[in-house]
């Protein structure tokens, strides 16, 4: 028997445009800390810190008083409070439970943009806070007590990093309501303020109103690696009443299996319903907009249909309303398969209809589509084809009819295009190099030690100093050859940044930038000599990136919840880049047409800072390796580790928990089904201390090692021959 329970909810996220009665007081305090470069803390203050008499904030809210606040760096403990002061004497307590870090808009210099603007110094810095590594460690996370109003407005100004901006959305939690997202807009500030009322709208404001009672929590973060976080807060006195958001009776008819909700709520407003098997996943299958009793404290939904007849316990949530329709977000094919994800849950009756979809090719060639089932995740629906779809083609994905569990249709576009791989064994052998910022390459190839070119740490002094092992790399003239046989394709780009392509043969200068290597280049060697056909690497990695939530894959999901890593996406969209395009790139190899021949990974230092992430990994990895041989159509992918082996033999807690998880996945007991297609190199012998590399304090970049990271992608290297004898 069904038994439904309730949450307990405090929501005030605005959904709408705000408007505030006449404020009797206002609390108000701005977040900075100084950036690096050669300014000290004096400097940076004098730019960045309100004065009393400055007048900020938007709208009816700007005002002066303001009380300013060095966030500190990654604090580990909650921090001593400070009492807030209002315009009008009231008083109130700020403790900072944690952080990221704080920072400025413009880390190594402020901004030279509105500096005598006040507006401009509350918006320049913020709090640092990220959902990487995926634990909660590095959000912003405080509680206000000792609040004198008995009804009062919050309002939360915005700001991220400019260098660490990605795609700008973040979440906000006030009072353990449901996550609200937002997305911020790109560049620096310019003046306007302008509200978060949905979270396809940018913006850099958001308005909690008529909240209650002595004290409030909240917590903000960017999503995956945004660092994104409050540059100020304001609590307004209100005269505004709002009654708090609960659920008052859930009730539950055996005989018609059917739930009707009542909660708290107040006229003119708008809630979600939502529902929930475990707690943690909460669907819109109710409805996702429901209209407030205008004429009373109480508003009753339902009687409606029991979200989940088999369930035996069910959990709802009235929140703010989800007015996002679903869209089909992307689609993807290879063998008799074609899979889509969209951004809600599908209704399962529709969903599995095949003749809901259309396979087209050609322009107007329909394929027989045999049967359409739920994926491993509910918003995931897997197509079964007729016949093998063809090699190196393009197809058109239609949907029709389909509707999300709450009966919303799809919106924005019901079709998309996609293109199948290519695996012509007589072809360009691909190798895909993916990981954060030491696949980019952080190794020097000139500079050295104290910065002096060719000195100890560079890739030349090894050149000079050991030329039976690296002599190779160079010609009669001291000049690095360019192999013709091995090329290389990088977009050193983020993903919303467009292109920037470095592509050509191999030689020092495919790293993070042209004066850096990466693993390429001793993989590359390894491989050009290894192989009688052409090679082509294609790298796909960004810096700061964790496996646990940028990389994160669609079987992890399936298993754990959370959202599959936009960097796991992009992946295959930088691989496509380069392959849908290769004769156009390659003009020498126009018409050869490709194999991918193995897939190559370093990655690991964002995911060894917690327990957490650490002793997720492995399992993590490993179903990061089963869904990318599924995505390239190749089931048996050779995949070469090289694993974190920063900090070599000293090399401890959580960071060695997660080192020997990158080893035991090639381990053929632990995990068979990898035995003889993966393999893992220990890259601990390749560590240098910084007395003898280019770079102090760059450990997490192996000091910008040259030799190390030539080592390393040799080992990736060598365990790829290995894979491809078996």
């Amino acid at each position: 028997m069904l038994r439904p329970n309730a949450l307990l909810l405090l929501s005030g996220f605005s959904l709408g445009t705000s408007t505030l009665l006449p404020a009797a007081e206002i609390i108000s305090v701005n977040f900075w800390r100084q950036g690096g470069g050669a300014l000290n803390i004096s400097e940076w203050e004098a730019q960045m810190a309100l004065t009393p008499e400055d007048s900020a904030g938007t709208g009816e809210w700007q005002t002066a008083g303001w009380q300013n606040y060095l966030l500190p760096w990654a604090p580990s403990q909650p921090l001593s409070a400070v009492t807030l002061n209002g315009t009008e004497g009231s008083t109130a307590t700020l403790t900072l439970n944690d952080c990221r870090n704080g920072g400025p808009y413009l880390w190594n210099s402020p901004r030279a943009t509105l500096l005598d603007d006040a507006n401009g110094t509350l918006m320049d810095g913020h709090a640092n806070s990220t959902d990487d590594p995926g634990d909660g460690s590095n959000i912003f996370d405080i509680e206000v007590t000792d609040i004198p109003f008995a009804t009062y407005d919050v309002v939360f100004y915005l700001g991220a990093n400019k260098d660490q901006f990605i795609d700008g959305t973040g979440k906000i939690v006030v009072n353990g309501a449901p996550a609200a997202d937002f997305t911020l807009p790109s560049g620096a500030f310019n003046g306007t303020f302008t509200e978060i009322t949905t979270a396809e709208t940018p913006g850099n404001y958001i308005v909690y109103k008529g909240l209650g009672g002595t004290s409030f929590t909240a917590q903000v973060w960017g999503n995956g690696f945004n660092h994104i976080g409050p540059t100020g807060i304001q609590i307004v006195e209100s005269n505004e009443v709002r009654q708090p958001l609960e659920v008052a009776d859930v009730s539950y008819n055996d005989s018609t299996d059917e739930v009707t909700l009542t909660w708290k709520s107040n006229p003119g407003e708008f809630y979600g319903l939502y529902w929930s098997e475990d707690l943690v996943n909460f669907v819109p299958g109710i409805n996702p907009a429901v209209e407030a009793n205008p004429e009373g404290t109480l508003t009753t939904f339902g009687p409606f249909p029991n979200p989940s007849p088999n369930a035996e316990t069910l959990y709802f949530r009235v929140g703010a309303p989800d007015l996002r329709d679903p869209t089909l977000d992307r689609v993807w094919g290879n063998g008799s398969t074609v899979n889509l994800t969209f951004s809600e849950a599908m209704d399962p009756g529709l969903a599995t209809q095949p003749f809901n979809y259309s396979v087209i090719v050609g322009g107007d060639a329909l394929l027989p589509i045999e049967s359409a089932v739920i994926g491993a995740s509910p918003n995931t629906v897997v197509l079964t084809i007729a016949f093998p779809l063809s090699l190196n083609s393009e197809y058109t994905v239609q949907v029709h009819g389909l509707t999300d569990l709450s009966g919303r249709p799809v919106s924005g576009p019901t079709s998309i295009d996609f293109r199948t791989w290519d695996d012509n064994p007589n072809g360009i052998k691909v190798f895909i190099l993916a990981g954060q910022s030491n696949m980019q390459g952080q190794g020097r190839s000139e500079e050295g030690n104290g910065g002096v070119n060719g000195a100890i740490g560079s890739l030349r002094y090894e050149v000079v100093n050991d030329a039976d092992k690296y002599g190779k790399l160079v010609d009669a003239g001291s000049n690095w050859i360019a192999r013709d046989d091995v090329k290389v394709f990088y977009n050193r780009n983020d993903l919303t940044q467009g292109s920037n392509i470095k592509k050509g043969d191999l030689l020092p200068g495919f790293g993070v930038d042209d004066a850096r290597i990466g693993p390429e280049l001793g993989f590359g060697w390894a491989l050009g000599e290894f192989l009688d056909e052409p090679v082509l690497i294609v790298k796909a990695s960004w810096g700061g990136k964790s496996l646990y939530a940028d990389f994160r894959s669609p079987a992890t999901v399936a298993k754990n919840g959370g959202e599959v890593g936009d960097y796991y996406l992009g992946l295959f969209d930088y691989v496509h880049e380069a392959l849908d395009n290769l004769g156009t790139e390659f003009p020498e190899w126009a018409g050869q047409g490709y194999q991918i021949a193995g897939f190559g990974w370093h990655q690991g230092w964002n995911d060894g800072g917690t327990e957490f992430t650490a002793t997720n990994y492995e399992a993590s990895l490993t179903d990061f390796i089963h869904d990318i041989r599924a995505e390239f159509g190749k089931p048996l992918l050779p995949v070469s580790i090289a694993n974190t082996g920063i900090g070599g033999a000293s090399t401890s807690g959580n960071r060695l928990i997660l080192l020997e998880g990158q080893l035991a996945v090639a381990d053929p007991i632990l995990h068979p089904e990898f035995d003889g297609n993966v393999s893992s190199a220990d890259t601990r012998d390749f560590w240098r201390e910084a007395n003898v590399s280019p770079k102090e304090n760059q450990g997490f970049h192996w000091n910008q090692n040259g030799e190390t990271l030539y080592l390393i992608g040799e080992a990736m290297g060598e365990g790829m021959k290995t894979l491809l004898r078996e």
